[in-house]
């Protein structure tokens, strides 16, 4: 039993979110995939689908929920390229996550794909949802004020929108599809093949 409870240490946890009616069981079957397809360590899958809170905000009591070393994909992510890397980055970061590529003034973390080491419990304990929910604009903002540039810059994920319309840019492993379009409502060739 020792040896069984020791092995799981060692596994990496990956996480979504699939809460409301944006995403469906097809979105995170499509993500379960592409993580099986590009990743060659030990992991485990998770799913929260029953949240306390609404929408985006379900990310914040997944991140105070999640424990030892843990990996989070957004639903409308293509993982393109291998994502042991992202390991490291679970392991030894409180957070890691890309900067916020958005044009919308929020600037700050970009919170479509992030990593940590399962100690953020007081990532809930300081949120009010009550409250900000109505003053933010989303959990990515919440993120950034209570993380301020205390976090790791996460390499290895672009935009589609901002990076990807054109091409894949050549060191992406992951692109996002935050707002409009989602990856099913364009036909590019690198995303059929995410997909396959």
């Amino acid at each position: 039993m020792q040896y069984i409870e020791m092995w799981f240490l060692f596994v990496i946890n990956i996480w979504c979110v699939c809460v409301g009616d944006k995403y469906n069981r097809e979105h995170v079957e499509n993500l379960c995939h592409m993580v099986d397809k590009n990743i060659t360590i030990q992991y485990k899958f998770n799913v929260l689908a029953d949240s306390k809170y609404s929408g985006w905000w379900a990310k914040i009591e997944m991140l105070s929920k999640a424990t030892g070393p843990c990996i989070y994909f957004d639903l409308d992510t293509v993982i393109t390229g291998n994502i042991d890397y992202l390991e490291d980055y679970a392991r030894t970061s409180k957070l890691a996550a890309p900067a916020n590529w958005g044009q919308s003034g929020h600037g700050g973390i970009q919170s479509s794909v992030m990593c940590w080491n399962g100690n953020l419990q007081e990532v809930d304990e300081k949120f009010n949802y009550e409250s900000d929910s109505k003053r933010l604009h989303g959990d990515q903002c919440f993120l950034t004020e209570l993380f301020g540039n205390d976090y790791t810059k996460l390499p290895g994920v672009y935009s589609y929108k901002y990076h990807a319309r054109q091409a894949l840019p050549d060191k992406a492993c992951v692109a996002a599809f935050h707002g409009k379009p989602d990856y099913s409502e364009v036909g590019d060739p690198w995303i059929k093949t995410a997909l396959s």
